[in-house]
């Protein structure tokens, strides 16, 4: 049976007025830094480089150490990044590519707790990954009873939510780099910043979709009251 699909119902990042420029933006920058970072530390795994700056072959030998676990968490999660524009981006739903992100996503947030017993900036990092990743796997949760309730616009608010936490993990990176940049000043070590570049990339992606969000539901419910309002006359 079909059934007629409003504006409210448009997938939330399909184009014209539904997405801003902005978000849009950061969207495919926080897709091309991800790939970026799957893709270098899968290079450094398998070729170490003698020649890397000090911090970064400690970085690198220290993931390194773990090669397995990093490779379980980094290609399910590339894969869910890659599959995202075909969910958020495309004017018709691509159903294949949105139903293969829940056991993707399912497969990172549980890797992701797994490689936190070997974080490198300890306790900070660990407490960012618990929250940010839990927040992560609940929207995901959230999303798909949504789409098995066929609830389909709150299936996508909440997947939304998941794709933007993901997504943190890129914006955590221009963080790490001020850092690197600036340690021959401040001396200090990825151990003592790496928790701190966690907490402020993951914390911006969730506070930024939340605002988004919480915007478009209130442009969604003037729209309505403006349309019942001209039913009227």
């Amino acid at each position: 049976m079909k059934t007629s699909v409003s504006s409210k119902d448009r997938n939330p990042l399909a184009g014209g007025a539904a997405a801003p420029l902005w978000l849009l933006t950061g969207f495919w920058i926080s897709i091309a830094i991800s790939v970026a970072v799957v893709a270098r530390r899968l290079v450094a795994i398998v070729h170490s480089s003698q020649s890397a700056p000090p911090q970064l072959a400690t970085l690198d030998a220290a993931f390194a150490s773990h090669a397995a676990l990093t490779v379980a968490h980094i290609l399910p999660a590339m894969a869910f990044v890659l599959l995202t524009p075909f969910v958020f981006v495309r004017r018709t739903e691509a159903v294949w590519a949105e139903q293969l992100l829940f056991p993707l996503g399912a497969v990172v947030g549980v890797t992701a707790y797994a490689m936190n017993t070997y974080s490198i900036g300890g306790w900070v990092e660990r407490s960012a990954v618990l929250l940010f990743n839990t927040l992560f796997l609940f929207s995901l949760a959230r999303s798909y009873r949504y789409m098995r309730h066929g609830e389909n616009l709150l299936k996508r608010r909440w997947m939304t939510r998941a794709v933007g936490i993901l997504l943190g993990i890129a914006t955590t990176r221009p963080v790490m780099g001020f850092f690197f940049a600036t340690s021959r000043w401040t001396h200090l070590e990825p151990r003592q910043f790496f928790g701190i570049a966690f907490w402020i990339g993951f914390s911006i992606n969730t506070i930024a979709v939340e605002l988004w969000l919480h915007a478009r539901g209130r442009q969604s419910q003037m729209e309505g009251m403006a349309v019942r309002s001209a039913a009227r006359l």
